[in-house]
């Protein structure tokens, strides 16, 4: 587009512009001679033969144009770079929006995981004291001796100093997740309470699967928009080289009443061509930083595309992993509980000790807690994965199809 300006200017001369008319052809000639002296005399004297072509106060305005025809892809380079730099704003969205999902995912189902942990607690808690009521009355009925009383009653305090500390995890969870999400919090509703359980699926999918998405990533997306605007710049760069060829023009919009202006043309229209033979502002060294920031730019992808690759591969892993621990896990679920079961009959039977029900009991806690912690290391990094390869969106239809973890 032109460039089109609204120029005005005042002018103070020292004196008038005079057109002397002595000075031009023929009367030059003629005012040399004798006789034209004596009739410049008896004209009137050289005066006659002034006219003031300005006067000393030249007030003008016009609207200037200049037009940019060819600049050497300076300006097709200048308008790829405002489209790359929308181009990378959005690509910086995306990557925000991924991180903001991994962590909601994160913080979510670490209350989700709290609150497991704290229901396992206290169902420790409450068998505890079950049992704690139980060695009371075997003892006042002399079937166990009195340190088995104390060891349950020891146990079941410890469980409750447990319960407490797991709550204010709970506790903790919930206001981090209230205020990731910005939820009132207030003295009667703590924070939110979530309604999506833990989840694992039958089979992961697999690894192709998130492979396709991962050339995708607004990274590597990112980091070849910024060598294309590295290339924008080089051959801008190079530009500095070439002829840059303009139209100009000028239209007057005012001028004072002076045989100046009156000669002067009220509007003008032209080509011009400016080619740069020396330049001082470093056009070599602009493209060679320039090609430098591009080669950077472009070992930069490869360690981006192997990192990701790494880190995909590396999350696969530990949702596999997860999965089969979590699955693993279920007969040594089965086998602590029916452990437990049994030394409860034994020991109110007057056959067991009360230290192998405590420990059956921990015995069961432990295991539960490390195989729903199996469940919560799944989803984070089945999350992950589902981020890599921008597919977010679907990780909630695979909370819908999953197996709940109850």
């Amino acid at each position: 587009m032109p460039q089109i300006d609204l120029v005005a200017s005042y002018t103070r001369l020292d004196s008038p512009v005079e057109l002397d008319a002595l000075a031009l052809n023929p009367l030059s000639s003629i005012a040399s001679s004798s006789i034209g002296s004596g009739l410049i005399n008896l004209a009137g004297g050289p005066d006659v033969f002034r006219t003031p072509a300005t006067q000393r106060n030249v007030t003008r305005s016009s609207l200037v144009m200049f037009w940019p025809l060819y600049t050497g892809g300076k300006i097709t380079s200048a308008r790829e770079l405002l489209n790359l730099g929308h181009e990378e704003a959005n690509l910086l969205l995306e990557e925000l929006y991924r991180t903001r999902f991994s962590n909601l995912i994160t913080t979510y189902f670490g209350l989700v995981m709290a609150e497991h942990a704290l229901a396992t607690q206290e169902q420790a808690e409450a068998m505890l004291s079950q049992h704690f009521r139980s060695a009371q009355s075997l003892e006042a009925q002399a079937q166990i001796a009195r340190v088995e009383l104390l060891a349950s009653q020891a146990s079941y305090d410890r469980s409750k100093i447990t319960t407490r500390a797991v709550r204010e995890q709970r506790d903790t969870a919930q206001q981090t997740l209230a205020s990731l999400i910005h939820a009132p919090l207030d003295t009667i509703n703590k924070g939110p309470i979530p309604s999506s359980p833990l989840f694992t699926l039958n089979e992961l999918p697999p690894l192709e699967y998130f492979k396709a998405g991962l050339e995708n990533h607004p990274a590597l997306r990112l980091l070849a928009t910024k060598q294309s605007q590295a290339e924008s710049i080089e051959k801008a760069s190079r530009g500095l080289y070439q002829p840059n060829v303009f139209m100009f023009g000028s239209y007057n919009l005012y001028e004072d009443n002076s045989i100046a202006s009156d000669l002067t043309p009220d509007w003008f229209v032209g080509l011009g061509v400016n080619i740069p033979l020396v330049d001082r502002s470093g056009r070599s060294g602009k493209v060679e930083a320039a090609r430098s920031t591009v080669i950077e730019i472009q070992h930069h992808q490869r360690a981006a595309q192997r990192q990701l690759d790494l880190l995909l591969d590396h999350q696969y892993r530990e949702a596999r992993h997860a999965l089969e621990e979590y699955r693993d896990l279920k007969s040594t679920v089965a086998l602590a509980k029916e452990s437990l079961r049994l030394q409860e009959l034994a020991f109110s039977e007057g056959l067991g000790r009360s230290l192998d029900v405590i420990d059956a009991q921990a015995f069961l806690s432990s295991t539960q807690t490390r195989r729903d912690a199996a469940a919560f290391r799944f989803v984070l990094s089945f999350a992950e994965l589902l981020s890599l390869s921008g597919q977010q969106e679907s990780f909630f239809t695979y909370l819908n199809n999953g197996v709940p973890v109850q």
